[in-house]
């Protein structure tokens, strides 16, 4: 007997199935493993106290970061509210003694569900979302499954990488509605199989394009004839799926066109770009580690090994066409290893180039839903990126996938964001450095799968939370450290609260060590994804 969540989240993926193919296609277990297919799915582990499975996110296509050796335990055997013996004086003269003392109060929590969240199952870091299944990184979002980084969505089903879609299935990007197998793209609906679309809909195979509507490849049909192919093409789609519980994804058909040779294309000389101007992100770093340390911090490249630690890097490749550097996403340069893209992938100048280029009206109304069909006709136009500039964006450098993002620097997914490095999705955030996934905070620096910080370090998995050091699941806990799996704390260590004077003088002797051991070493021993293990 399936549980009630399955059951929703089934006829969700049934009734969207139907809004994009005309028909339902089957039932969503059978297409587990394709909507699995390609994107980092939660992780299990087992519970050090009862036994039971822990699903924890996973940050890249792997294993979660959590220190081996580290202890575990599940949302729903947390008795939150439990009191904790303070430590004594002995206990907190550094950090080593500190992590020695707490030992199994430091245990990681899956299955997390945080904020008026419920039908969850399966999944890792849901917040404020309903009927979620196999899912992580979920927030303010309803009937997900198979997907991770979603926001504000409903109806997605195999989406990495979210906001605001709705009835969309294997979708990377915001902004979509109605849309299959699309990504790096914003503002699209009624698509299918598009690289890189921008503000389009009623599209099909297209690559490159922008502001366009009925077109087959990047060819412009009458509504009526648009309309025509397009049913013909879904129910070859449908037909597949039923059949085989899965179907070419776009990344298959830029991976089938490389045996094709590239086509001698003009391409645009790539305007130039201002200079970029570090001055504000130093002065933002500065300004931060001052107010987190104690002391300022100068020279944020100096740390990057230190802020990068938890963050997926950006990757580059060359662009066929001009030889110009192609940022790929941090968060989807795992990509690149399930597909070989090379040759494949260009710069956004020059994907816009290729929207341009029209395709042949006598392929196009003999090409096919399969794969060996699409490629041959379309290969020459079948070219996309792995990145996305979007909005109004300035003195931005080395970042991908930026919407309306200023002064940012080295990372991707910038979102609405200032003053941030070397961070992946730092939504809504100012003066965010080493961060990861975290949205609507400001003056933070290495936190992760967080929403609503304010001045917090080395923070996972949080909420509301602020002036906070070395904290994991927590929930409206301010002035604390080492603090795990508790909410509504002030003056905090351990979980055990004391007076605010004593707090005040632990801390601050424990910032100034962990100031000294930064400005030496460029670096610290212990960050939040290892003190739960009790080793660096």
């Amino acid at each position: 007997m399936k549980s009630k969540t399955y059951d929703a989240v089934n006829k969700a993926w049934k009734s969207t199935c139907k809004v994009l193919f005309g028909t339902e296609v089957g039932e969503l277990e059978d297409f587990e493993k394709w909507l699995n297919s390609h994107m980092p799915t939660p992780q299990l582990e087992t519970s050090s106290f009862s036994g039971k499975s822990v699903a924890l996110p996973c940050s890249d296509y792997g294993r979660h970061d959590y220190a081996k050796g580290a202890h575990f335990t599940s949302f729903d055997e947390i008795k939150f509210g439990t009191k904790f013996k303070p430590l004594n004086i002995n206990e907190v003269k550094d950090i080593d003694m500190i992590i020695a003392a707490l030992g199994e109060r430091l245990a990681y929590c899956g299955n997390i569900v945080l904020g008026n969240s419920a039908y969850v199952e399966k999944s890792a870091d849901v917040i404020n979302s309903s009927f979620v299944l196999s899912s992580s990184l979920v927030g303010d979002s309803r009937y997900i499954s198979h997907s991770i980084w979603v926001y504000e969505s409903q109806y997605c089903f195999g989406n990495f990488g979210a906001w605001k879609n709705m009835h969309s299935i294997m979708l990377s990007g915001g902004e979509y509605v109605r849309c299959f197998e699309c990504h790096s793209g914003e503002v699209n609906s009624d698509c299918y199989y598009c690289g890189s679309p921008k503000n389009c809909s009623n599209c099909m195979f297209s690559f490159g394009i922008q502001n366009k509507r009925n077109m087959i490849g990047n060819l412009e049909l009458p509504k009526e004839k648009y309309a025509q192919i397009k049913a013909s093409l879904t129910s070859h789609m449908a037909d597949t799926l039923r059949k085989e519980k899965r179907i070419f994804s776009l990344f298959d058909i830029l991976d089938g066109c490389r045996k094709y040779p590239h086509e001698k294309l003009q391409m645009p000389q790539e305007e130039k770009q201002k200079p970029f101007d570090i001055t504000p992100i130093e002065k933002s770093f500065g300004a931060t580690t001052g107010i987190l340390l104690g002391k300022p911090l100068c020279g944020i490249d100096s740390y990057s090994r230190f802020l990068q630690r938890h963050v997926p890097s950006n990757k580059h490749i060359a662009s066929p066409f001009s030889g110009q550097k192609v940022v790929l996403a941090g968060y989807r340069a795992f990509l690149s290893s399930l597909y070989n893209l090379e040759g494949r992938m260009v710069t956004e100048s020059e994907v816009r180039q290729i929207g341009k280029l029209p395709s042949k009206m006598e392929k196009i109304s003999k090409m096919q839903a399969t794969m060996g069909s699409v490629c041959e006709t379309l290969h020459e136009i079948a070219y996309s990126d792995l990145d996305k500039q979007y909005g109004n964006n300035t003195n931005n450098f080395d970042c991908s996938v930026v919407v309306n993002a200023h002064d940012c620097y080295k990372g991707s997914a910038y979102s609405h964001c200032k003053k941030c490095a070397y961070s992946f999705w730092p939504f809504g955030c100012e003066q965010v450095f080493g961060s990861y996934n975290s949205w609507n905070c400001q003056f933070c620096i290495n936190c992760y799968n967080s929403k609503k910080l304010s001045r917090c370090f080395e923070t996972d998995c949080s909420y509301e939370c602020s002036d906070g050091y070395f904290l994991h699941n927590c929930e409206n806990v301010r002035d604390s450290m080492f603090c795990f799996n508790t909410k509504n704390l002030h003056n905090a260590i351990g979980n055990a609260q004391l007076e605010k004077g004593k707090y005040s003088g632990i801390k601050d002797a424990l910032v100034s060590q962990m100031h000294a051991e930064l400005e030496k070493k460029k670096g610290l021993k212990w960050d939040i994804y290892n003190i739960g293990a009790g080793k660096a």
